[in-house]
């Protein structure tokens, strides 16, 4: 990160016209493919692990909440080292390397699932043995997402003109979250139709991994931005100077990267709690309760795009507010709905069905299935959470691609990723102790999560505007009330 108090403001560097968004431009599209089916393929991953956790303990916390810390963990410790093979490599090329090794991980996960079709039904609340290897699948997993990220942000800028930048991100951003509606989607789905066959959706997830390595393929190979990058043990605590520097130099930075982590961090317990939710106190079944999940990112998905069509080579930053205050009232929705409040008698009733084809024939019978009033409320502010949530992370996202110099994305985006990841770090364990404190009502953790976001919203969104307002940067299109001006 430049430092701001001695370093005059950076000249736009000259820079070969690419082609335009977004069919003109392959590598851009290789690109979108490539990080898609990565999304896809960790959600698919990640979403079925996550049912098949639900219900079960660990020193009394709710199994998922380790997945989500485990699979979060590696971008704690390896997003440093990340950052710095970054700039030090072809980003293109750490992107194909990072695919190739998805396919490796995929296959352990095929050997895990093996395991779980010859489990025997159980009806301890204690996590069998194939859930803890798939636990550690997920940390694998977690470790290879860990070195795509820099690469993958990092990369984004050197494929599209500065101006596309915005649309590209939003594009980017829409794709994401699409690939996680049907992964997760895909997730329920083979959770019901191969409960007692798991092997067969692990063999899936492989063929989903072959396929983005092919994509991956295809994205430009751009020369490195840092080549006298050194690698070496500091790299992995690289982003702790990165951090410091951004803290001293570029307090706007600093605070939208706040921002943009607490929106991870919100994201962590939503996108957890909702398995629970559905379960237990919808009565829905794996697909349906994943449907929930992936309604949620299509409210994402459909925010993301609308922000990137408004952007037109600016970043509309004040699009945060009323993101901010809709995502609050949607939190805060789930206070009012009228929902079961599951006991651990039929907690452990359902953990005796897990890997039974006829599980979900069965569990109706244990959990009351939800009205098709309180049904369609649950969906509806689920979408609106995710249309929310895209309003508020683009314009921070986008801010955070555009700010830093060429030759230090890459390790400025290794500290983003680490911000990001201690925030889902924290979410998994806000996540385990507030399910067991609610005795498994996770309507009332999402309420509660309302009112902290509308705290942080508090805290950090007057900070925002008033550094904007001193320092009115270029890359951001300023909007008094009665008119707008660009400078």
């Amino acid at each position: 990160m430049i430092d701001r108090s001695t370093t005059p403001p950076q000249q736009p560097t000259s820079k070969p016209e690419l082609p335009p968004l977004p069919l003109k431009n392959r590598s851009f599209l290789f690109f979108l493919a490539t990080q898609a089916l990565g999304a896809f393929n960790d959600n698919v991953f990640k979403q079925l692990v996550l049912l098949l956790a639900v219900g079960y303990l660990v020193a009394d916390v709710e199994f998922q909440a380790l997945i989500q810390f485990l699979f979060a963990v590696p971008f704690i410790i390896f997003s440093g080292l990340a950052g710095d093979l970054a700039d030090r490599y072809s980003k293109g090329k750490l992107m194909i390397l990072c695919k190739i090794a998805e396919i490796f991980i995929a296959l352990l996960g095929v050997g895990a699932f093996l395991l779980a079709t010859n489990n025997i039904a159980q009806s301890s609340s204690a996590a069998p043995l194939y859930l803890w290897l798939l636990a550690i699948v997920a940390f694998i997993l977690g470790s290879q997402s860990a070195f795509f990220g820099p690469a993958k942000y990092g990369g984004l800028p050197e494929l599209v003109n500065p101006t596309d930048l915005g649309p590209a991100t939003g594009l980017t951003q829409m794709t994401t979250f699409f690939a996680i509606i049907f992964g997760v989607a895909l997730a329920g789905l083979l959770a019901d139709l191969f409960a007692d066959k798991l092997y067969i959706a692990g063999l899936i997830i492989v063929a989903i991994a072959i396929t983005g390595t092919l994509t991956s393929l295809g994205i430009e190979k751009c020369p490195p931005t840092a080549p006298e990058q050194r690698i070496s043990s500091r790299s992995f605590f690289s982003m702790i100077p990165t951090l410091t520097n951004i803290f001293k130099n570029d307090s706007l930075m600093f605070i939208i990267m706040i921002a943009y982590s607490w929106f991870w961090f919100v994201g962590g317990i939503v996108l957890t709690a909702i398995n629970s939710f559905g379960r237990f106190q919808l009565g829905l079944n794996n697909f349906d309760t994943s449907l929930l999940v992936a309604v949620t990112s299509i409210g994402i998905a459909v925010g993301s795009a609308v922000v990137g069509r408004m952007s037109k080579g600016k970043i509309r930053i004040r699009l945060i507010v009323p993101g901010m205050i809709l995502l609050t009232v949607c939190l805060l929705s789930f206070f009012v709905i009228p929902v079961h409040s599951p006991t651990q008698a039929e907690l452990d009733l359902l953990n005796t069905l897990k890997n039974v084809s006829q599980e979900n024939l069965l569990s109706s019978t244990i959990i009351p299935e939800a009205g098709q009033n309180i049904r369609i409320a649950a969906f509806v502010s689920l979408f609106l959470l995710g249309t929310a949530s895209g309003f508020f992370s683009v314009p921070l996202l986008t801010f955070i691609q555009a700010r830093p110099p060429a030759h230090d994305k890459g390790k400025v985006f290794a500290a983003v990723n680490w911000l990001n990841w201690i925030f889902i770090v924290a979410s998994a364990i806000v996540y385990g102790i507030g399910i067991s404190l609610s005795q498994n009502q996770a309507h009332y953790l999402l309420g509660f999560l309302g009112v902290f976001n509308a705290i942080a919203g508090l805290l950090l969104l007057p900070g925002i505007f008033r550094i904007i307002r001193q320092e009115r940067p270029s890359i951001v299109l300023i909007e008094p009330e009665n008119k707008t001006t660009e400078t």
